[in-house]
């Protein structure tokens, strides 16, 4: 004679198990990637990225003596990079209240610098 155990979740249950697997691949997920840039961050991080490059702040071996740049050098970089005074400013009041996107931001920013190595 054969005794067969059977044992079976309600329904409900392994549903509640589906939803939590679910819950914590999602969570998961967001956790790895940041905010994303909108058009006006990709600017500036273009921006940021020559400003970097050529004050001399991206190589290691130019850092020590850094490259002055005139304000008229700081005005080309506005100009060329469609970026005004205003919105430099607010995007850095944005970054400090938002430390996640000034993260993507400066991933950008490394990312850009790799590109013109």
């Amino acid at each position: 004679m054969k005794i067969r155990l059977s044992i079976s979740k309600p329904a409900s249950l392994r549903r509640f198990g589906l939803m939590a697997a679910c819950l914590l691949f999602m969570t998961g997920c967001s956790l790895q990637s940041g905010p994303s840039l909108d058009a006006a961050d990709r600017k500036f991080a273009a921006l940021y990225s020559e400003y970097l490059v050529r004050s001399g702040a991206a190589e290691p071996s130019d850092s020590a003596r850094g490259i002055p740049m005139t304000s008229g050098d700081l005005d080309s970089l506005f100009v060329k990079h469609g970026i005004d005074q205003k919105t430099f400013d607010t995007k850095l009041r944005a970054y400090t209240k938002d430390p996640a996107l000034w993260r993507e931001v400066l991933l950008q920013v490394r990312k850009n610098l790799r590109s013109q190595q």
